[in-house]
């Protein structure tokens, strides 16, 4: 009980107090890091190589990174393929094709991802896409034929 009341009291000092500004060498390096993970969105990137591109160590470039964008180096990486996933689904693209070239490394691995992040598998967002396009399609042919 002891502890709790301490920890209590810690927390409560440093509660509301602004957070420690980042430099600016912090804030080219978690930039630096984002232009190189949208570059190389398709295929793995490692620890090792934003550590060269930034200079700094994963820890601390994971740090930096979060404070700068509210999310890890990892996750924005997944979030680009996704997207980009997206952009070819709408284009029609099949899936397993997509999930290749988007960088993810089998169909499943795809689908865990896009149903995490959007609530739904890449399967049925798709048939909702093609159902949308049809519909437009169907509503444009219309009013043509008037």
């Amino acid at each position: 009980a002891d502890f709790i009341a301490q920890l209590a009291q810690h927390l409560k000092r440093h509660a509301g107090q602004p957070a420690k500004p980042m430099g600016k060498t912090a804030w080219r390096a978690a930039a630096l890091a984002r232009d190189y993970l949208e570059e190389n969105a398709e295929r793995p990137v490692r620890s090792d190589e934003l550590e060269a591109v930034t200079g700094l160590d994963r820890y601390a470039l994971s740090r930096h990174f979060r404070a700068t964008y509210s999310t890890s180096p990892h996750r924005f990486l997944v979030m680009r393929r996704l997207q980009r996933a997206r952009r070819m689904i709408e284009m029609g693209e099949p899936l397993a094709e997509t999930a290749v070239a988007a960088g993810f490394s089998d169909q499943s691995h795809f689908n865990r991802h896009f149903k995490k992040a959007f609530g739904l598998t890449p399967g049925r967002w798709a048939a909702l896409v093609r159902g949308v396009s049809a519909t437009r399609s169907v509503v444009a042919q219309s009013r043509d034929v008037r």
